[in-house]
C-alpha cells in the first residue's frame, strides 16, 4: 500500500481586517471571496466570510501559494464534499487540531469539507506529485476556530480518483 501524499496549510486572521473589507466593498466582497452555492460557516455575515477567507487562504498555502490564474472559487465548501476526504486525512486533521489550539490559544471547533477546482487544482496535483491527472482530483478538509477577534483555520488537502468518488 502506497501512503498518501499529504498537504497542510495554517492562517491566522484578524476578523476586524475582513470587516474593514466589507465595510469598504459590501457585498461585492462577499461575492469575490465566496460562491452562492457555499454555505455560510457562521451566523454573523463577517465572521463567516472571515472563516471563509482563513479557510481558503489556508489551502492557498497547502498548495504552496496563488497559482496564475487563481480566483477564491477554487475552493467550494459543500457538505457533500465531507464523504470525498479520504478517512487517513481527515484523520491526520484531528490529530493536528489540538496542537494548533494550544500554540494559538484558540480552539479549532468548526470543520468544512472543500472541493478544489480550477488553476489551485492544477496547483494541487502538481505539488502531490500526481503524474496521470486522468480522473484525478483535489479535496480539502478544514477545521476552524474562533476566540474574540482571532480566527484560525489549519486545512489538508489530498488527491481523490474517480475510483474514490464513486
Amino acid at each position: 500500500m502506497t501512503a498518501r501524499a499529504v498537504l497542510f496549510g495554517v492562517d491566522v486572521l484578524d476578523v476586524r481586517r475582513v470587516s474593514r473589507a466589507i465595510d469598504y466593498s459590501g457585498s461585492s466582497y462577499v461575492r469575490h471571496v465566496t460562491a452562492d452555492e457555499e454555505p455560510r460557516l457562521h451566523p454573523d455575515g463577517a465572521v463567516a466570510t472571515a472563516a471563509t477567507v482563513a479557510v481558503k487562504e489556508a489551502l492557498i498555502k497547502a498548495i504552496g501559494g496563488r497559482p496564475p490564474g487563481f480566483s477564491w472559487h477554487d475552493f467550494l465548501a459543500g457538505s457533500d464534499t465531507d464523504t470525498l476526504v479520504p478517512a487517513t486525512a481527515g484523520r491526520l486533521l484531528e490529530d493536528a487540531t489540538p496542537q494548533l489550539g494550544q500554540v494559538t490559544d484558540v480552539m479549532l471547533t468548526e470543520h468544512c469539507s472543500y472541493r478544489v477546482r480550477g488553476a489551485s487544482l492544477d496547483a494541487a496535483l502538481t505539488r502531490l506529485g500526481v503524474a496521470d491527472r486522468d480522473g484525478a482530483s483535489a479535496v480539502g478538509s478544514a477545521r476552524w476556530g474562533r476566540r474574540e477577534e482571532t480566527l484560525v483555520a489549519l486545512a489538508v488537502l489530498v488527491t481523490t480518483t474517480a475510483k474514490e468518488s464513486a
